[in-house]
């Protein structure tokens, strides 16, 4: 009987519910019978691992004092006056950075 495949008259009919994660579960109580086997761990290959090669890149650090407005009894306006200083100061660092990188540039450029 090698080979042959054999029907039964009456075939049990049977249903299981299978949740979005592909584990079969139990209907009623919502309870994981047969967890999913993972399909990376199926016919495991040793695959060759690739290691990023990190590039040093220089970032220049600018000295900023930004800092979260203090609750020490300034008012609204104490308050819009030190932001306003913070703004100038970070103007004059801007003109400084831009200084900078055109200096670079024309070095490049030679």
């Amino acid at each position: 009987m090698a080979g042959k495949v054999i029907i039964s008259s009456n075939p049990i009919k049977t249903s299981e519910r299978i949740d979005i994660n592909g584990n079969v579960i139990d209907p009623r109580t919502k309870q994981i019978l047969v967890p999913k086997e993972s399909d990376s761990m199926a016919g495991t290959v040793a695959q060759p691992t690739v290691q990023p090669v990190a590039v040093p890149q220089e970032i220049p650090v600018v000295p900023v004092a930004i800092g979260a407005p203090k609750d020490d009894g300034l008012s609204v306006l104490g308050q819009i006056e030190e932001a306003k200083k913070r703004l100038k100061e970070l103007e004059e660092l801007k003109k400084i950075k831009i200084a900078q990188k055109k200096k670079e540039l024309e070095l490049l450029e030679q």
